[in-house]
């Protein structure tokens, strides 16, 4: 190649520290694509020294530094710096190419589905009781704590009945619930209001009479148990009935119970203006049965993400499973990649007796 048509490499040593290579792998460009995720895209810590995660309007991806030896350049026809801006005239060289050396490596994107923990948020337990460690966060302050999208934290702060009062963050204590859910549910009956559109002053209204709760205690029960997240919010007697039931359950954490005692509870903590029915299927996934008439309380949640963990965890609990029993404690840990029945395979066995088929642990 003749010096006319050679392309001048001019090495800037200023510009690196100001660059960082993202990895970016189908999900992540579909983020940036899409205009209502990109416009919340932002990056979230919980802390200086904790993991960092690109967060958009939905989606939450953890980044990782991946080192590597490659060296890595970054190449420009332009330049910011008049120092180098004097190079061999246009009708002898091309224009100077600028290359920056990138730092050796680069962030790894990886999708989440996050795990929101909520236990730096203290409980409300009610008006009339004095809180023993007053929150001193806001509801934002709790947002930009937990690293995860917007979305992804809203719809965890519903399920949590997140609640700010007079400026601070709480979540509602079960106690406090059970106890103003008859009392909500019957003044809206007795108002007339109707469950499907129901605004929160019209319910505060019918509430106050009997209720010194704020406001923001009625709404965050409303959205617990709506259909929508939004008013006019349309009440799911379903979520309700199976909220009370877990709730009931979870009374007897660390010990099995019998099956009627525990379906007799459930029962009489239902609203009695309602005609609200307990089926234990309500209860998928949060509960075993060591026998025909025990049950104990065994939330999915709680259960370790490692799959390896997870079945043994599963087995010490009981020793052989119905297949359909078993699968709701593994489909939060399945991929598209790898399913239920590729766990099983891998770290149980299967074994079927008079046409049921059961799981049981390996090498027994």
């Amino acid at each position: 190649m003749s010096q006319g048509d050679s392309i001048p490499l001019l090495i800037d040593p200023t510009t690196a520290p100001r660059y960082r290579l993202i990895q970016l792998q189908p999900a992540l460009l579909e983020l940036l694509e899409s205009g209502q995720e990109a416009d919340h895209l932002r990056l979230k810590s919980a802390g200086p020294n904790a993991p960092a995660f690109l967060c958009g309007y939905s989606r939450t991806f953890q980044l990782k530094q991946i080192s590597q030896s490659n060296t890595l350049l970054l190449l420009s026809g332009d330049h910011e710096s008049s120092s180098l801006s004097d190079t061999v005239p246009d009708e002898v060289t091309p224009d100077p190419l600028y290359a920056t050396k990138l730092p050796g490596g680069y962030l790894e994107s990886i999708p989440l589905s996050p795990q929101i923990d909520f236990s730096f948020v203290p409980y409300y337990e009610g008006a009339d009781i004095k809180v023993a460690a007053a929150g001193s966060l806001s509801r934002s302050d709790v947002s930009a704590r937990v690293p995860v999208s917007d979305y992804e934290f809203e719809t965890a702060w519903i399920m949590a009945m997140g609640a700010e009062i007079d400026g601070c963050a709480y979540r509602l204590s079960d106690d406090l619930v059970v106890r103003v859910l008859p009392i909500l549910v019957a003044a809206i009956q007795a108002e007339g209001l109707d469950y499907g559109k129901l605004w929160v002053n019209e319910v505060f209204d019918a509430v106050r009479t009997d209720e010194d709760e704020p406001v923001a205690v009625v709404e965050a029960i409303l959205r617990r148990f709506s259909n929508n997240r939004n008013e006019p919010y349309s009440l799911d007697t379903t979520k309700l009935t199976q909220w009370l039931g877990i709730k009931m359950l979870s009374e007897h954490a660390f010990r099995e119970v019998d099956m009627d005692e525990i379906m007799e509870k459930w029962e009489q903590s239902l609203p009695p203006v309602l005609d609200l029915t307990c089926d234990l299927s309500l209860l998928t996934g949060q509960y075993v049965q060591p026998t025909a008439k025990t049950i104990r309380y065994l939330p999915c949640a709680t259960l370790p993400r490692d799959p390896g963990r997870r079945f043994e965890q599963l087995f010490a609990v009981k020793s052989s499973w119905l297949h359909e029993d078993i699968l709701p404690f593994l489909n939060d840990i399945e991929t598209d990649k790898v399913k239920s029945n590729t766990l099983i395979m891998k770290f149980a066995k299967k074994k079927v007796v008079k046409g049921k088929t059961y799981i049981g642990k390996r090498g027994v």
